[in-house]
């Protein structure tokens, strides 16, 4: 595995060697040169282009993929061990939250690769743009803020997952060069990765040119959701405003990717009546409060799944990697068997190549009764997340971006849908499923959040008001998943009207909306955080494997460092509760 040393001081030099990507157009269709040397290179804004891809490609790759998800849903209450969990040693620890410092997941080096590859590009540019006057200073910036975001994009998991960790925003490209780096605060990083976000914001582009890859409705909207854009950033800083606890600007930022949205709408479908049953549509709350969203009905109840999760690149991403299908002759292009090794490859729709990982069997056998995780039997999102094999022993298998098909024959008998026996997702090789970082309703329901954190409990006109705009956006995530009118959430029941009831219902739907999508234990660190305690966590993560699982303090929310990086750098200092880094210490036995 490599260092932090290793990754932050591999420089430009691996970084022109890393440049092939794919699914997202012709800027990301560049052959990479034979021979690359400091002295042909950064000299033209083609150079630029084909280490901009290289950072795409670097995130694309298997390991970065991997931590996203084992980082970001692993430890949560979503997640149980497969059947073969035992025998891959780094998850099943994982599971058992026996977090060793050998663990291969503690290895951050994937993401310091992309950070220093930012960095670098961030520090060439202005250099190019002296050499080549095509490439305008509007261009130069534009680069810039591209940079900045995915920088910041990968601070912001490493922050998430570790708490403290190194931080710099210096290109480092020496072979030589030996970069020991001290870990900063969680709270300075963020607070410095916004910084930069809201310095470089107006110069990331709206929107890219059309090229003629088109998602499931036929609309040109590729480049738009797999590059930044100015939606991208808006999403990102609202939710690190969220962890910072700046509501307000949260709310401000949710707005303007709500906004963006609208106008795309308008601009791209407004008038395409021909797509009306698989295109979005305007759907507005009790309040007034409208978006456009895709919307499943009974007779066409995956739209949203299909577009999303099927297709990809749909109108909602904001942000995700998109993959080619592996029938590409192509051999440069990127491939990821992140999803299909730890989720599953059911392509055929039956329960065969299951995961590493499985659903925690109180969600599965929760359903045909209490109906907590997913609010009734008229929830789309159940069937298209997991598939159940038997409710009263809570078997099931993760679905979610890894079924091409599911088959709704079971659930007592019965199901609310139409033409149900096998419907089908227009679904990738396993090597080629798209990661979604951020799309429209996360954003929404991260939006809802900051206005119930701004409430206060008092029955006053603002709080009123506060509420309302929360449950809008609540009802509308929710409405759409809801293929029966008479079961949308409603705007009378006492929960529309409770602040601590609205917050337990917030909370329950983002899970049902982003359920395995790499947000979940993130969520649940941030609830913490919120309350001062770790009682949500401790009442709702359970024993996943044989033993006691323990969270004496926030300290064990987070993981340790990589024992090699601790031996390698004498600046960073191992966390107390995992000893010094020279033996394995187990947290549960």
């Amino acid at each position: 595995m490599r260092s932090l040393n290793q990754s932050i001081k591999s420089g430009a030099l691996l970084t022109m060697l890393c440049l092939a990507l794919t699914g997202c157009g012709d800027f990301l269709e560049i052959t990479p040169r034979d021979q690359v040397t400091e002295d042909n290179f950064w000299n033209e804004k083609a150079d630029i282009d084909q280490m901009v891809a290289g950072c795409y490609a670097s995130m694309q790759s298997d390991a970065f993929i991997r931590r996203c998800i084992v980082w970001g849903e692993l430890r949560s209450d979503n997640i149980y061990p497969g059947a073969d969990a035992q025998n891959n040693e780094n998850i099943y620890q994982t599971l058992r939250e026996n977090l060793l410092t050998t663990n291969e997941y503690a290895d951050w080096s994937s993401f310091y690769t992309v950070i220093n590859k930012c960095n670098t590009i961030i520090e060439k540019a202005p250099e190019v743009s002296l050499k080549d006057p095509s490439y305008r200073s509007s261009d130069v910036n534009a680069t810039i803020a591209e940079m900045t975001a995915l920088r910041s994009l990968c601070y912001f998991y490493l922050i998430r997952a570790f708490d403290e960790v190194p931080f710099t925003r210096d290109a480092v490209d020496q072979e030589n060069e030996v970069v020991a780096l001290p870990a900063s605060s969680f709270d300075y990083i963020l607070s410095e990765i916004i910084k930069d976000l809201e310095n470089v914001k107006g110069n990331a582009l709206e929107h890219y040119a059309a090229i003629n890859n088109q998602d499931g409705v036929g609309q040109k909207y590729n480049s738009n959701c797999n590059r930044i854009t100015r939606s991208a950033i808006n999403a990102m800083l609202t939710d690190m405003y969220l962890w910072q606890g700046s509501y307000d600007k949260a709310i401000s930022c949710a707005e303007e990717v709500r906004l963006a949205k609208r106008n795309d709408y308008d601009r791209e479908f407004k008038d395409q009546t021909s797509l009306a049953n698989t295109a979005p549509q305007l759907v507005e709350a009790p309040h007034g409060t409208i978006v456009p969203l895709y919307v499943n009905t009974t007779s066409n109840p995956s739209v949203s799944a299909n577009a999303i999760f099927g297709e990809g690149n749909s109108f909602e991403s904001l942000f995700e990697l998109a993959y080619t299908p592996s029938s590409s002759s192509d051999a440069t292009y990127v491939h990821s068997s992140a999803l299909g090794t730890l989720y599953g490859n059911m392509l055929s729709g039956g329960n065969n190549g299951a995961g590493l990982l499985t659903v925690n069997p109180t969600i599965v056998s929760d359903a045909p009764s209490s109906w907590k995780y997913f609010r009734n039997q008229y929830d789309i999102r159940y069937y298209n997340t997991l598939q159940s094999v038997d409710e009263n022993y809570g078997e099931g298998y993760i679905r979610k971006m890894v079924a091409a098909q599911y088959n709704l024959s079971s659930l007592n008998g019965s199901v609310p849908f139409n033409n149900y026996a096998q419907n089908s997702f227009t679904m990738h090789d396993y090597n080629d499923r798209n990661w979604v970082f951020y799309r429209l309703t996360d954003v929404m329901l991260m939006e809802a959040e900051a206005y119930l954190m701004k409430a206060t409990d008092e029955e006053t006109e603002e709080n009123t008001e506060l509420l309302a705009k929360a449950f809008d956006l609540v009802y509308l995530v929710d409405r759409r998943s809801m293929v029966d009118r008479s079961r949308y959430l409603s705007e009378s029941a006492q929960e529309s009207k409770n602040r601590g009831q609205l917050i337990e219902r917030l909370r329950l739907e983002r899970n049902a909306e982003l359920m395995f999508e790499g947000k979940r234990w993130f969520d649940l660190i941030r609830y913490a955080r919120q309350a001062g305690s770790l009682d949500i966590i401790i009442s709702l993560v359970p024993a996943k494997i044989s033993g006691t699982v323990s969270f004496p303090s926030m300290a064990h929310l987070f993981w340790p460092y990589y024992k090699y990086e601790v031996q390698k750098n004498p600046n960073l200092i191992q966390k107390s509760i995992y000893g010094e880094g020279k033996q394995s210490f187990e947290l549960n036995s």
